[in-house]
């Protein structure tokens, strides 16, 4: 008797420690905010987000193995003019190595490893991104970045600085024009 109670507590014990690793993955599925205060989304709601409020996403693909990604975090994302650009002018998503999320973005299906490896092609993390608010890529931002520079990248990506065809708002010029 006492052995199968034992042997129960066994498998409960195990069966606890195999759920966790999930429950943790899961908490990465929402947003949150971190440490620096940045507001992270994962990369579904970020799409619908970016969409709804006509925002650009900033993309951090990352992995919790890298050093440089660390660094990242430490020394960029904590500077307050970093914190208060990617919270009020970008929906920041946050897209790490080993997610397992399958994505539905319009219509197309896509889990985040191939979205990291087919779509972006990404051979080394960190890699930061920026897609427009109706879907397109506009570019990477590179690896690393020091946090001046990044606020430079910030401000061309904002006012459309990349797109001749579009002004500071985002409006096409020849709408603007003919009007």
């Amino acid at each position: 008797m006492r052995f199968s109670r034992l042997l129960t507590l066994a498998v409960l014990s195990v069966m606890i420690l195999a759920i966790m690793p999930w429950a943790k993955e899961e908490k990465k599925t929402s947003s949150e905010t971190d440490t620096n205060g940045i507001t992270w989304y994962t990369y579904q709601e970020g799409w619908e987000k970016a969409k709804s409020e006509n925002k650009h996403m900033f993309v951090d693909f990352t992995a919790t193995w890298c050093g440089w990604c660390k660094k990242l975090e430490k020394n960029t994302f904590s500077q307050p003019e970093v914190v208060q650009a990617l919270n009020t002018d970008f929906v920041s998503v946050k897209v790490w190595d080993h997610s397992k999320a399958v994505l539905d973005l319009d219509g197309y299906r896509i889990s985040e490893k191939d979205l990291i490896r087919k779509e972006f092609k990404i051979r080394g993390f960190p890699a930061l991104w920026f897609v427009s608010p109706h879907g397109v890529r506009v570019g990477p931002a590179g690896g690393y970045i020091e946090a001046d520079r990044l606020m430079k990248v910030l401000d061309i990506v904002k006012f459309y600085r990349y797109d001749s065809t579009r002004t500071e708002t985002g409006e096409k010029k020849d709408s603007v024009q003919g009007k």
